[in-house]
């Protein structure tokens, strides 16, 4: 189920960096963040992952009460998503298509207003957290930094 792969994909996107303005940041430049930070980043991580297998889940239902096999979905979506590719559907089942994106874009608005709840109660901006996931890419000892938080937290 490609679909479901892009979907978790766009998930921990949204996760990572949030869906409003991206915050642009030079992927060289260095971002100091604080283990009180990263405590925080590692607590909303968690309420995060939360809301994204809840979103995996009602996206999942919402294709399969749309009367859509999962693998059809997943075909026009992927053509949907790539100007290379090209599926043959019937002017019905692309308003179908298009009908149950829409729905499925609906939902995203909440997910994402979720996530910005979560990061939000964390006491941090969004534009600080889009910064430090942003770094959180390219920058291994910051990765490896939160890593040890995420364990830290974690219920024994």
């Amino acid at each position: 189920m490609r679909f479901l792969k892009s979907f978790k994909t766009l998930a921990v996107c949204i996760a990572a960096i949030g869906v409003s303005a991206f915050a642009q940041v030079n992927a060289q430049e260095q971002v100091q963040v604080s283990d009180a930070e990263l405590n925080k980043i590692a607590s909303a991580f968690q309420g995060i992952q939360k809301v994204n297998m809840e979103a995996q889940q009602q996206v999942m239902k919402t294709v399969e009460e749309s009367g859509f096999d999962a693998n059809r979905f997943n075909e026009m979506y992927q053509a949907s998503a790539s100007p290379e590719k090209t599926v043959d559907a019937s002017d019905e089942e692309k308003e179908r298509f298009g009908k149950l994106m829409n729905e499925i874009q609906q939902m995203q608005v909440g997910f994402t207003e979720q996530i910005e709840e979560i990061i939000s109660n964390e006491g941090m901006s969004i534009e600080r957290y889009q910064k430090i996931a942003m770094a959180l890419q390219s920058d291994a000892e910051l990765q490896g930094r939160l890593r040890t938080k995420l364990e830290e937290q974690q219920p024994e």
